[in-house]
Order: C-alpha cells, then sequence, then structure tokens
C-alpha cells in the first residue's frame, strides 16, 4: 500500500505561533464540550422533548434505545476517517452537518408528523456525532502524549459532562422561564432550544478552525487499500490479549447507567400520581444546569487527581464503586414518589447532584482504562473507537427495556432493578485485566506517530505458532462477540417494540429470524475455538488460548439466552 502525506501531516514542524494556537488548553475544553452537546442533545433533550410533546415513555425509550445503536456502529467507518483527509477536517465537518440537523429538527415541530420526522433526522445527526467522537478521540490521543493525556482527563471528561449539563439543563431552563414570560406554546419552547443548540455548534466550529491541532492521516493511492485496511485494523482488536475481559469491563461498566440514562429523567418528569416527581422539564433541567453542573465537573476533576495519584490498576475498583454508588439516590426518589406525596426541589436537587458527583467521579476510569488498556495498536484510533462503540452498546438495549420496565414494574421497582445490574459493574471493575502491564509504561516526553504504537500482540513480536493461534481465537471471538451483539441489539430491539404495544408477531417474526443468524455463527465460533485450542495444545500456547476458551463461553451463554427469550417472546405473543 502506497500512502502520501497530506500537507497537514502531523510531523512536519510547526512554527511558534502555530504551537502556540495548538496548545491543549485552547482546545480540549471546547473539542469535548462539543462532543457531549449534540450526543446529549440526541439521547438526553429529545427525551424530555418527546415526553413534555405527549410521547409515551415505552415509545420514548424504544425509539431513543435505537438511535443509540448508532454509536456502536463506529468501528465499521473509523478506519476510513483514519485514512482520508485529517482529524480536524472531519471534526468541523460534522459540527457543520450537527447544526444544519438540528435546525431541521425545530423546523419539523410544527408538522403533524414531527416523531416520525425527527427520529429520522436524530438517525443521520447520530451518525454525524459518532464520526465527531471518533475523529475527536483520534485527535486526542494523536497530538498528545500518554503523560499529558492522564493529566487532561479530568478536564476531558469534565467538559463533555458540561456538554451534557448544557444540552439537558441550562438550554431547556433557561428557555422555559423565557417561554413562559413570551406565553409561547411547547412546540415554539422546543424549537427555540434546537436552534441555539444548533447555533452553539455553528460557533464552536468557527473556533475550531483557528485553534484545533490538524491530526495526522495518510492518503491511500485508491479506494480499495482503503478497505483492505478497514479488515486488516478490524481484525487486530481481536487479536488482543485478554481480549473478553476487557470487552466485559467495557460492556458491563456503565449497566446501571444504561437504564437510568433516559428513564431517570423520564422519572423526575412523570406525575405524583403515577409515581413520579412531577416537575417540570425546567425544574428538572434546573437542577442539571446549577447543582448538576458543580457536582459533575467536582466529580471529574477530583476523579482525574485520584487516578493520577493511585494509578489505574489501584483506583478502578474504587472508581467503579462512586460510579455505582450513588444510583441508591434513585431508589429513595422512587420510593418517596411511590408514597404519592412527592419531595421538596431541594431534597430532590441534592440526591440528583450526589448522583452526578458519582458519575463524574466514576466515568474518569472507564475513558483512561480503554485509552491505555484497550486501545494501544498500529490502528489505535480504530481501537479506541471500537472501544467507544462497545461502551454505547450497553446503554442501547437498556434504554430500550428501561421504558417498558419502568411501566410495567412500577419506578420503586425499577430503580431497586437498577441497583441490582450495578452488580456487575462493581465486579468488572474489580477483576478488570491490565494486559499491557508487562510492556512497561509509554514514553512520557512524546506522543508516538500517529497515535500508533507497538503492543506484544503485534505480529512482529509473536511467533508463527503463536500467530496461528490469535488469528484462530481472534475469529471465534468476533462470530461470539457478533453472536452478542445479535442479542443486545435485534433481540433487544424485537423485546422493547412487544412490550411497546401493537401486535406482537412481527417482532416474535424477527426474534426467529435473528435465530437463524445466530446458529450460523454459534456453529462457526465453536469450530474456530475448538481449532484453536487443539493448535494451542499442540504448540504448548497458553496466552491467545485464553481467548478461544472465552469465545466458547461467550458463544455457549450466547445460546442459553436467546433459547430463553424466545420461549420469553413465544408465550408473551400467546
Amino acid at each position: 500500500m502506497t500512502f502520501a502525506p497530506t500537507t497537514a501531516s502531523p510531523t512536519a514542524p510547526p512554527t511558534a505561533d502555530r504551537t502556540a494556537r495548538y496548545r491543549p488548553w485552547l482546545w480540549v475544553p471546547s473539542l469535548y464540550l462539543a462532543m457531549g452537546i449534540p450526543f446529549n442533545v440526541i439521547n438526553g433533550t429529545a427525551s424530555s422533548m418527546f415526553k413534555a410533546l405527549g410521547i409515551g415513555d415505552a415509545q420514548n425509550t424504544v425509539a431513543l434505545g435505537s438511535v443509540i445503536v448508532v454509536w456502536s456502529l463506529k468501528p465499521f467507518w473509523a478506519a476510513f476517517l483514519d485514512r482520508y483527509r485529517t482529524k480536524k477536517f472531519h471534526v468541523l465537518a460534522m459540527e457543520t452537518l450537527l447544526a444544519v440537523l438540528f435546525a431541521g429538527v425545530a423546523l419539523a415541530l410544527p408538522l403533524p408528523g414531527f416523531f416520525r420526522i425527527s427520529l429520522a433526522l436524530l438517525w443521520v445527526a447520530a451518525f454525524a456525532s459518532a464520526t465527531q467522537d471518533i475523529c475527536g478521540d483520534g485527535l486526542y490521543l494523536a497530538a498528545l502524549a500518554p503523560r499529558a493525556q492522564a493529566r487532561l482527563a479530568g478536564i476531558q471528561g469534565m467538559c463533555w459532562n458540561l456538554g451534557k449539563v448544557l444540552a439537558t439543563g441550562v438550554l431547556i431552563a433557561g428557555l422555559e422561564r423565557l417561554a413562559h414570560a413570551q406565553g409561547w406554546s411547547q412546540t415554539a419552547l422546543w424549537m427555540a432550544v434546537w436552534l441555539t443548540a444548533a447555533a452553539a455548534l455553528a460557533l464552536l466550529a468557527v473556533y475550531h478552525v483557528f485553534f484545533l491541532p490538524p491530526g495526522g492521516a495518510l492518503r491511500p493511492a485508491a479506494p480499495g487499500p482503503v478497505f483492505a485496511d478497514f479488515l486488516a485494523s478490524a481484525a487486530t482488536v481481536f487479536h488482543k490479549r485478554s481480549f473478553w475481559g476487557m470487552i466485559a469491563f467495557i460492556l458491563l461498566y456503565r449497566l446501571g447507567e444504561g437504564l437510568l440514562l433516559v428513564e431517570g429523567k423520564l422519572f423526575l418528569q412523570s406525575s405524583v400520581a403515577s409515581g413520579g416527581l412531577g416537575l417540570t422539564p425546567g425544574q428538572v433541567a434546573g437542577i442539571d444546569a446549577v447543582w448538576g453542573t458543580i457536582a459533575s465537573i467536582a466529580g471529574g476533576i477530583l476523579g482525574g487527581l485520584f487516578l493520577a495519584r493511585l494509578g489505574l490498576r489501584r483506583a478502578l475498583p474504587l472508581l467503579g464503586l462512586c460510579l455505582n454508588l450513588p444510583h441508591l439516590t434513585f431508589v429513595y426518589l422512587s420510593h418517596a414518589g411511590a408514597a404519592g406525596h412527592g419531595l421538596g426541589y431541594s431534597t430532590v436537587a441534592l440526591l440528583v447532584s450526589i448522583e452526578k458527583f458519582g458519575y463524574g467521579f466514576g466515568f474518569i476510569g472507564n475513558m483512561v482504562y480503554m485509552m491505555q488498556q484497550f486501545a494501544p495498536g498500529r490502528c489505535t484510533m480504530t481501537h479506541y473507537a471500537f472501544a467507544t462503540a462497545l461502551m454505547n452498546l450497553v446503554l442501547a438495549p437498556t434504554t430500550m427495556v428501561s421504558g417498558p420496565l419502568a411501566e410495567a414494574l412500577g419506578f420503586s421497582t425499577f430503580f431497586l432493578v437498577v441497583l441490582l445490574a450495578s452488580v456487575p459493574s462493581v465486579w468488572v471493575a474489580w477483576r478488570a485485566p491490565f494486559p499491557l502491564a508487562a510492556d512497561g509504561p509509554p514514553a512520557d516526553d512524546a506522543p508516538p506517530a500517529g497515535g500508533n504504537t507497538v503492543t506484544a500482540d503485534d505480529p512482529t513480536r509473536v511467533g508463527a505458532a503463536q500467530r496461528r493461534v490469535q488469528e484462530l481465537a481472534g475469529r471465534a471471538s468476533a462470530c461470539a462477540l457478533l453472536n452478542l451483539l445479535a442479542i443486545l441489539l435485534l433481540d433487544a430491539r424485537a423485546l422493547g417494540a412487544m412490550a411497546g404495544g401493537g401486535s406482537a408477531w412481527l417482532p416474535l417474526g424477527a426474534l426467529a429470524a435473528n435465530a437463524v443468524l445466530k446458529i450460523f455463527l454459534t456453529a462457526r465460533a465453536l469450530r474456530l475455538a475448538g481449532e484453536a485450542e487443539r493448535v494451542a495444545a499442540q504448540e504448548h500456547e497458553t496466552v491467545y488460548r485464553r481467548n478461544a476458551r472465552g469465545a466458547r463461553v461467550v458463544t455457549v451463554l450466547c445460546a442459553a439466552a436467546s433459547l430463553a427469550i424466545l420461549l420469553f417472546a413465544a408465550r408473551f405473543a400467546a
């Protein structure tokens, strides 16, 4: 493959003026603010809007849960972005596109079919936001040395969370007060919300034209090598040692949060008669805007400092506890709501702020673990995109089922389920593997070229026999993971549709068709894992043999889960 460097190559010696312009403090906060706003507008503000405009919880969460799936598809185009133009180019293009799409949502709200039109625009916006995330994270990894990455992790997380607070807090609360003063309708209020979000992204795009570093890119000589490179980089993801241990961490660390993501806000807005707290969208937003902001910022900064002092290995179990224990606040709130008398605004604000502090504090561990353990390799940006996609993947099925579960169980029981779902999160934080620890810490004086590096799993550092086991186990792991994704995405979507009302026979047919795909993946994963274990036994290889065993265990568990889902769906349809 022949590549020619772009004019914005990161290896070109920058001038003093350009170096000053690209100081991290000038672009890291604004970059992650610009990444946090669209994600949370799509996955947070939209849910509040649909609730206020009369869309039920089940329909709301199933629809938005399907949109979240987009962030889990990032690896399929991450490698192409890694090889075309600069990372800055893609960030600017996506910020501009998002501004246009958000304005489109605002214009669609007065129309009779606003729900379907808005969802279509949000799907496109989700792809744009996911692309922005890929290149923004890639630029962060490529432009900063490992020590700077760790030092700025708290600021990075804080500014992303600030984007969440602004998108779901300040924006709604401020405009709701203006709407009351001006006598606006609900439709006019939400049009103003989306137009303001569009303007904010447009302004950030203009700022980034001047202050965002270019990031590196290699331009391929023809389209064919890009696709071949994509397949090669995707395959290397499954060649990592301790692959299934890291995947378990990434998938389960935010399990409880996935159930809270949308339904927690809808609970606060639900009427007291239905077991909610009866707050208006503006009151919920006010909590996010004032106390939530302070708590998230404090949690993010203190979490980063705590991690830097103790080191990732020692800090991670405690960070996992801090992320999940605050879910107890919603257990208390929901039981108070079930009593039918509600709670004072200040009490709700305090308890929600405690939960946000824990989220800001604990989330740091998730991001740094993926950056330092899963992402490093010859295709670091692609690997990191894969990790963040899986991290967001768990949010799709949990969000889809959260609304139907809350409606079926009631809020007080639902939040006990959330607390139970937090137990695996704490366990994986305690048991997370550290496969790169043996390689020693990376050099702290400068970032590796393009953000990429050579790890112990690189083909140049394994023998021929070990390479054979690595490839077979990797292919088995790919089939097992696809099997798992079929359950988390396709089956969860069908079950959510059944619980959301309407005919159950169409979702049941989708489950049966999906079962055919899973049978094929199961057979292939078991065959490849068996072959990998036979080769490993002959060559006395143990490192990648564990990956093959992990693929076998996950495949068997997926088969059992698939059978249980089919039996449950058949009984539900009957």
